[in-house]
């Protein structure tokens, strides 16, 4: 970590820029739920349109659970929960509603957007149990490793992480529905697309991420570790 950086242990600090970051975390969630409606075809692949959007995702979830730490993120989780359920509400809300004289696309609306309740609570539970973990991982193995080689720690929680996303998402969301080989090509293909971007942007992850530490003048950490006050003069 940056040596002009203080320890913080724990929630003892507040937090300068965390809203902003949560502000965008809520509208990617928004998006890539709607996004989740729509296969795409990519060389041959059947990949979740989603995608598109993820590569943001993960640099914003990354910087969050290395600057902020589980305990934030884990909180934030739970507003992200009742942003999608609005969502969920009132699109519904609209579904069932009749619609106005004149409006001629009420049918591939219903069509497309009644499938939402479904899809919706596939993405909740998959985006819980995925940043969930991606953080978890990025808390404890930050501890472990006193906050020292970032490139491993992210490339490891993300991909235990994603693991996790697929088997949650599509089985929840796709099981039953889409053909059992149109699933496992999409997961197998989704988590490559992952990671293969997740090793690209590591290197702009790492830059943010210690923009916002020194932004903040904070190293976090949800517990100690063992000599932290050694830890603060290591290098990420």
């Amino acid at each position: 970590m940056p040596k002009d950086l203080k320890v913080a242990i724990g929630d003892t600090w507040q937090p300068k820029a965390l809203s902003y970051f949560a502000v965008v975390m809520m509208a990617l969630m928004l998006i890539t739920n709607v996004l989740n409606l729509k296969f795409i075809n990519v060389f041959g692949f059947s990949v979740i349109a989603s995608q598109l959007s993820y590569v943001l995702s993960l640099i914003i979830a990354d910087v969050m659970a290395e600057v902020y730490g589980y305990r934030r993120v884990r909180r934030l989780l739970y507003v992200g929960l009742g942003c999608l359920i609005l969502y969920a509400v009132f699109l519904q809300a609209a579904v069932q509603l009749p619609p106005a004289p004149g409006y001629t696309s009420n049918t591939a609306f219903r069509v497309i957007f009644s499938a939402t309740p479904r899809i919706v609570g596939a993405s909740i539970a998959a985006y819980f149990v995925t940043e969930l973990t991606n953080s978890y991982l990025m808390s404890r193995l930050k501890i472990k490793l006193h906050a020292r080689h970032f490139y491993w720690r992210a490339a490891t929680a993300v991909a235990i992480a994603q693991i996790v996303n697929g088997a949650t998402f599509f089985t929840l969301a796709y099981g039953g529905i889409l053909p059992l080989m149109t699933i496992l090509s999409a997961g197998v293909f989704s988590w490559t697309v992952v990671m293969i971007c997740e090793f690209l942007i590591l290197p702009v992850t790492k830059q943010l991420a210690t923009a916002v530490k020194r932004y903040e003048g904070i190293e976090h950490f949800d517990s100690a570790p063992e000599g932290h006050a050694a830890a603060a003069q290591q290098q990420i």
